[in-house]
């Protein structure tokens, strides 16, 4: 499997070694809120309960996403404990195995070298560095289509039944990961690609119904489940809607009803919205990419002979337009479009002249000395951190833009290392601060490293990351009627203003420790420069009380 890894440079495994470590390092890392935190502690509940068909959330049904990644996620908690690394492992290793099939795929349909700027492409997309960090359920569904993109190649080149097999599991993965959507990205590109190629003895093959079957097989499990769960409960309100089809609202509403309307979510965002967002999410290439679909356009049409394949072309662009569709987005929705969208650049960055090279090279190396600044000025605005570490980045960026600056075979390096040495940043520096300032995941830490046979309690609502930290999916919510029931060695965990709830009554607080709460998943200014972050803080209390 690591036999590819031969045809490149010393340098060139430097660069993915560097990759993996920032990778590895993100899965230590605290789980972000809102929907990490959710699914995280949702794992963790089921982990507990073994309730694995029937999905729960603080012991109550849920009905949202497919279980797949609950189901992994809450496997590796069972095997290495309650913990970031357990939690994110899965999702990793399904990362992994996209960047490899990623490779596979290109050699089949292209060259060593087009192979390799994709998977350099795709490994340093800013969307990879954030799907290690920030875990939902885009990870394994982007590998699980690269995947089954690539075992259908094999099956359209070779033949071979297995093949097509693993390509249909693969289908059924994708679909247990986050619906439909899987079924779509896969079978349309593919479609589109046979039909293109002229391939009709594929696409009207009887060992379809083979695939056919192998995906039912693969979605019996959670079918039976979401059947027992709600379709034969009709009783049951779920979500706040009396008689939920759990059957129906995963095959159909939860994902084709944000493009008909039917599904009820929506945030009024604009057709372009995941034009904006990917500008960030596939930094550093998004510019390339625009680039690389005109190229493709005119290769499609003028010179259909030098297109071998247009599986990348479809999937990166009707995915991208149906997904546009959706009255509900959210910038991680386009993220499994990422790997055709590396194929499409590689080919672009391949074929074109030295001359057009050299000119991304400077676009990126005038990158270079904006990360250079940053790394300067970083420790004077935001936050005050491990400076040795700072140094070496500074000299090392320095070396970069120097060096390499003149030579336009080493493209690699020059267009990799600023976005490589600021995910080293972000992920040793910026997000171990950053995370700091979840005061649920603290005030957690807190009581088990400090008080871990004391009871605790939370005011007024639940936290899938204090259950999470806590190692308790099911701690104790009480309402004001509930207080004096609680005893001087009881922890309740409240925020600012349930606390002056609480000074202004009859009850006195004999303990008090107070956390920094800040919504890091949306970061503005004041809260970045430390001179203002104070203004912009929130703070959550564990308090003890005497009746």
């Amino acid at each position: 499997m690591f036999s590819f890894l031969k045809s490149f440079t010393k340098f060139e495994k430097i660069i993915l070694l560097t990759i993996l470590v920032v990778y590895i390092h993100n899965l230590f890392l605290d789980i972000m809120a809102v929907d990490a935190a959710q699914y995280a502690g949702i794992s963790a509940e089921m982990a507990q309960t073994n309730s694995y068909l029937e999905v729960k959330e603080f012991g109550k049904d849920y009905l949202d996403k497919p279980p797949l990644l609950f189901w992994l996620s809450s496997t590796s908690i069972k095997i290495f404990g309650s913990s970031n690394f357990a939690y994110k492992l899965p999702s990793f290793l399904f990362l992994l195995f996209s960047l490899y099939a990623l490779y596979r795929f290109c050699i089949l349909y292209y060259t060593p070298k087009i192979a390799k700027y994709a998977l350099f492409i795709l490994a340093t997309s800013q969307a990879y560095f954030l799907m290690t960090n920030d875990v939902r359920t885009d990870a394994i569904l982007t590998s699980c289509v690269m995947v089954s993109c690539w075992l259908f190649g094999l099956y359209f080149s070779f033949g071979k039944i297995k093949h097509l097999i693993f390509a249909s599991a693969f289908i059924g993965l994708a679909m247990l990961a986050k619906g439909p959507i899987g079924l779509v990205a896969i079978l349309f590109p593919i479609g589109i690609h046979l039909i293109y190629k002229k391939q009709w003895r594929h696409l009207f093959s009887f060992q379809w119904l083979l695939a056919v079957l192998v995906v039912a097989l693969v979605l019996f499990p959670m079918s039976y489940g979401l059947y027992h769960q709600f379709d034969l409960q009709p009783d049951k309100i779920t979500n706040g809607i009396k008689g939920q089809k759990g059957l129906y609202f995963y095959y159909w509403l939860q994902s084709f009803g944000r493009i008909t309307g039917e599904n009820i979510w929506n945030n009024n965002t604009p057709w372009h919205f995941f034009i904006g967002t990917s500008l960030w999410d596939f930094f550093p290439w998004f510019f390339p990419l625009l680039f690389a679909v005109y190229f493709k356009i005119k290769q499609l049409f003028f010179d259909k002979k030098a297109s071998p394949e247009i599986i990348s072309f479809v999937g990166f662009t009707a995915l991208f337009f149906f997904l546009s569709l959706s009255k509900y987005k959210l910038p991680h929705y386009v993220f499994v479009t990422f790997p055709f969208a590396a194929i499409l650049v590689g080919e672009y960055l391949s074929k074109i002249s030295m001359k057009s090279m050299k000119n991304w090279i400077v676009v990126n190396v005038s990158f270079g000395y904006i990360v250079l600044i940053l790394l300067i000025i970083y420790p004077i605005l935001f936050f005050k951190e491990n400076y040795f570490l700072l140094i070496i980045l500074i000299l090392i960026q320095i070396f970069i833009l120097f060096f390499f600056r003149k030579k336009s075979e080493d493209f690699i390096i020059q267009y990799i290392s600023p976005i490589l040495i600021l995910n080293v940043l972000m992920s040793f520096l910026f997000y171990p601060k950053l995370v700091t300032f979840q005061s649920d995941a603290m005030a957690a830490k807190w009581i088990r490293e400090n008080h871990p046979s004391e009871k605790v309690v939370l005011y007024n609502k639940s936290s899938h990351l204090f259950n999470f930290y806590s190692q308790n999916s099911f701690t104790k919510v009480i309402g004001k009627e509930e207080l004096k029931n609680c005893n001087e060695k009881t922890w309740i965990y409240i925020n600012e203003e349930e606390l002056k709830d609480i000074e202004d009554s009859n009850l006195k607080i004999i303990s008090k420790k107070a956390f920094n709460q800040y919504r890091i998943t949306i970061l503005k200014l004041n809260f970045l420069l430390e001179n203002k972050r104070k203004d912009v803080l929130n703070y959550r209390y564990l308090i003890q009380i005497d009746q």
